[in-house]
């Protein structure tokens, strides 16, 4: 009998022993993913930051380059449109 409670108190603490180790690792892995993951958002957060801040310095460009530079004149065709 004290073999049998032996036995069945050794594989007791094998699956217990199984079962902290595989939720161990599991948590272990899920924690590498949401890193991974943060990495991602953060990069692709930059990128747009960046996209965002061309995006708004050519159209600051472009909206400076609509004034004719100083000592401009129109040819005559351009001031017959305007007329």
């Amino acid at each position: 009998m004290k073999l049998i409670i032996q036995i069945a108190f050794g594989v007791f603490l094998g699956t217990l022993s199984s079962q902290f180790t595989f939720d161990s690792w599991h948590t272990y892995k899920e924690n590498i993913a949401k890193e991974v993951k943060e990495k991602l958002l953060a990069e692709q957060e930059k990128v747009r930051l960046e996209q965002n801040e061309r995006i708004r310095a050519l159209f600051l460009q472009g909206r400076q380059g609509n004034a004719p530079p100083a000592g401009f004149i129109p040819d005559d065709a351009q001031v017959q449109k305007i007329k």
